[in-house]
Protein backbone atom coordinates (compact mmCIF):
# COMPACT_ATOMS: atom_id res chain seq x y z
CA UNK A 1 0.00 0.00 0.00
CA UNK A 2 1.39 3.31 -1.11
CA UNK A 3 1.58 6.03 1.26
CA UNK A 4 0.99 10.03 0.35
CA UNK A 5 3.36 12.62 1.17
CA UNK A 6 1.23 13.76 4.14
CA UNK A 7 1.44 10.90 6.01
CA UNK A 8 5.22 10.18 5.12
CA UNK A 9 5.88 13.90 6.03
CA UNK A 10 3.80 12.93 9.35
CA UNK A 11 5.87 10.11 10.23
CA UNK A 12 9.13 11.08 9.83
CA UNK A 13 8.70 14.47 10.59
CA UNK A 14 7.23 12.92 14.34
CA UNK A 15 10.21 10.20 14.87
CA UNK A 16 13.02 13.31 14.32
CA UNK A 17 10.86 15.55 16.55
CA UNK A 18 10.86 13.17 19.04
CA UNK A 19 14.64 12.55 18.76
CA UNK A 20 15.82 16.25 19.08
CA UNK A 21 13.33 16.74 21.47
CA UNK A 22 14.63 14.79 24.11
CA UNK A 23 18.58 15.56 23.02
CA UNK A 24 17.11 19.54 23.06
CA UNK A 25 18.35 19.96 19.90
CA UNK A 26 14.87 21.39 18.35
CA UNK A 27 16.06 25.19 17.61
CA UNK A 28 19.36 23.89 16.11
CA UNK A 29 18.35 21.07 14.15
CA UNK A 30 14.88 23.70 12.62
CA UNK A 31 17.89 26.03 11.50
CA UNK A 32 19.14 23.28 9.33
CA UNK A 33 16.53 22.08 8.00
CA UNK A 34 15.58 25.05 7.20
CA UNK A 35 18.23 26.12 5.25
CA UNK A 36 18.32 22.70 3.55
CA UNK A 37 14.92 22.78 2.27
CA UNK A 38 15.55 26.64 0.79
CA UNK A 39 18.41 24.92 -1.14
CA UNK A 40 16.35 21.73 -2.18
CA UNK A 41 13.47 24.31 -3.31
CA UNK A 42 16.09 26.79 -5.16
CA UNK A 43 17.35 23.78 -7.10
CA UNK A 44 14.36 21.16 -7.95
CA UNK A 45 16.86 20.13 -10.14
CA UNK A 46 19.24 18.81 -7.93
CA UNK A 47 16.29 15.96 -6.24
CA UNK A 48 15.43 15.25 -9.84
CA UNK A 49 19.28 13.92 -10.63
CA UNK A 50 18.86 11.53 -7.29
CA UNK A 51 15.80 10.64 -8.61
CA UNK A 52 17.02 10.43 -12.10
CA UNK A 53 18.02 6.06 -13.64
CA UNK A 54 20.66 7.89 -15.48
CA UNK A 55 22.99 9.16 -12.88
CA UNK A 56 25.11 6.04 -11.46
CA UNK A 57 25.00 5.59 -8.09
CA UNK A 58 28.94 6.82 -7.24
CA UNK A 59 27.80 10.70 -8.38
CA UNK A 60 24.44 10.36 -5.98
CA UNK A 61 26.78 9.58 -3.50
CA UNK A 62 28.86 12.42 -3.98
CA UNK A 63 25.84 14.99 -4.37
CA UNK A 64 24.27 13.23 -1.15
CA UNK A 65 28.09 14.12 0.98
CA UNK A 66 27.88 17.70 -0.72
CA UNK A 67 24.62 18.27 0.53
CA UNK A 68 25.44 16.57 4.10
CA UNK A 69 28.44 18.09 4.65
CA UNK A 70 28.47 20.54 7.42
CA UNK A 71 25.56 19.43 9.05
CA UNK A 72 24.79 17.77 12.16
CA UNK A 73 24.66 14.17 11.99
CA UNK A 74 20.74 13.96 12.83
CA UNK A 75 20.04 16.22 9.48
CA UNK A 76 23.11 13.87 7.72
CA UNK A 77 21.10 10.72 9.06
CA UNK A 78 17.72 12.11 8.10
CA UNK A 79 18.93 13.03 4.28
CA UNK A 80 20.96 9.98 3.81
CA UNK A 81 17.79 7.51 4.81
CA UNK A 82 15.22 9.61 3.33
CA UNK A 83 17.16 8.57 -0.25
CA UNK A 84 18.03 5.29 0.74
CA UNK A 85 14.19 5.10 1.28
CA UNK A 86 13.70 6.36 -2.47
CA UNK A 87 11.90 9.16 -0.29
CA UNK A 88 14.26 12.25 -1.01
CA UNK A 89 11.90 13.96 -2.85
CA UNK A 90 9.59 14.12 0.54
CA UNK A 91 12.49 16.55 2.29
CA UNK A 92 10.53 20.00 1.68
CA UNK A 93 7.76 18.43 3.53
CA UNK A 94 9.32 16.25 6.52
CA UNK A 95 11.09 19.76 6.71
CA UNK A 96 7.97 22.00 7.60
CA UNK A 97 5.93 19.20 9.08
CA UNK A 98 8.87 19.13 11.71
CA UNK A 99 8.97 23.06 11.35
CA UNK A 100 5.09 22.64 13.14
CA UNK A 101 6.02 20.32 15.58
CA UNK A 102 8.88 22.13 17.23
CA UNK A 103 6.39 25.54 16.88
CA UNK A 104 3.85 23.60 18.80
CA UNK A 105 6.20 22.54 21.00
CA UNK A 106 7.33 26.05 21.58
CA UNK A 107 3.66 27.67 21.73
CA UNK A 108 3.97 29.27 18.76
CA UNK A 109 1.08 29.22 15.93
CA UNK A 110 1.82 30.37 12.68
CA UNK A 111 -1.39 31.78 10.55
CA UNK A 112 -1.75 33.34 7.08
CA UNK A 113 -4.26 36.10 6.92
CA UNK A 114 -6.39 37.30 3.78
CA UNK A 115 -8.08 40.58 3.40
CA UNK A 116 -9.71 42.82 0.97
CA UNK A 117 -7.08 45.62 2.29
CA UNK A 118 -4.22 45.51 3.86
CA UNK A 119 -4.48 45.50 7.77
CA UNK A 120 -2.39 48.37 9.97
CA UNK A 121 -0.40 47.72 12.85
CA UNK A 122 -2.93 48.08 15.52
CA UNK A 123 -5.12 45.86 13.88
CA UNK A 124 -2.38 43.50 13.17
CA UNK A 125 -1.46 43.61 16.72
CA UNK A 126 -5.06 43.27 17.95
CA UNK A 127 -5.65 40.48 15.76
CA UNK A 128 -2.24 39.18 17.43
CA UNK A 129 -3.40 39.41 20.51
CA UNK A 130 -6.82 37.71 19.82
CA UNK A 131 -5.38 34.68 17.99
CA UNK A 132 -2.29 34.60 21.10
CA UNK A 133 -5.87 34.00 23.19
CA UNK A 134 -7.33 31.44 20.68
CA UNK A 135 -5.04 29.07 20.53
CA UNK A 136 -3.44 30.09 23.89
CA UNK A 137 -0.48 30.58 22.21
CA UNK A 138 3.22 32.32 23.04
CA UNK A 139 3.43 34.01 19.79
CA UNK A 140 1.76 34.61 16.58
CA UNK A 141 3.25 35.00 13.24
CA UNK A 142 1.41 36.05 10.74
CA UNK A 143 1.92 36.07 7.13
CA UNK A 144 -0.51 38.74 5.62
CA UNK A 145 -2.21 38.95 1.66
CA UNK A 146 -4.73 41.12 0.07
CA UNK A 147 -7.63 39.33 -1.73
CA UNK A 148 -9.47 42.13 -3.64
CA UNK A 149 -11.87 39.26 -4.23
CA UNK A 150 -13.23 39.46 -0.50
CA UNK A 151 -15.36 42.33 -0.07
CA UNK A 152 -14.36 43.04 3.48
CA UNK A 153 -13.61 40.97 6.36
CA UNK A 154 -10.80 38.98 7.33
CA UNK A 155 -10.04 34.99 6.49
CA UNK A 156 -7.39 33.38 8.88
CA UNK A 157 -5.84 29.98 8.55
CA UNK A 158 -4.08 28.47 11.25
CA UNK A 159 -3.08 25.15 13.13
CA UNK A 160 -5.46 23.27 10.63
CA UNK A 161 -8.48 25.74 11.07
CA UNK A 162 -10.17 28.37 8.68
CA UNK A 163 -11.66 31.74 10.50
CA UNK A 164 -13.65 33.01 7.58
CA UNK A 165 -15.01 36.38 8.79
CA UNK A 166 -15.39 37.66 5.39
CA UNK A 167 -18.10 39.31 4.15
CA UNK A 168 -19.01 36.97 1.48
CA UNK A 169 -19.24 34.72 4.16
CA UNK A 170 -21.60 36.13 6.42
CA UNK A 171 -23.70 37.62 3.26
CA UNK A 172 -24.22 33.86 2.56
CA UNK A 173 -25.29 33.14 5.95
CA UNK A 174 -27.53 35.21 6.00
CA UNK A 175 -29.12 34.46 2.62
CA UNK A 176 -29.50 30.98 3.69
CA UNK A 177 -31.59 32.00 6.81
CA UNK A 178 -33.96 34.22 4.62
CA UNK A 179 -34.29 31.25 2.60
CA UNK A 180 -35.33 29.08 5.20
Amino acid sequence: MALDKATIAKRYAVALFELTHDQGTDTETLAELSALRDVLEQNPEFTKALLSLRIDEAAKQKMLATLSEGTSQVVGNLIQMTYDYRRIQNLPAIITKYEELVHKAAGIVNAEVQTAVPLSDDQVSRLKEKLVQRYQANEVRLTQSVDENLLGGVIVKANDQILDGSLATKLAAIRQSIIR
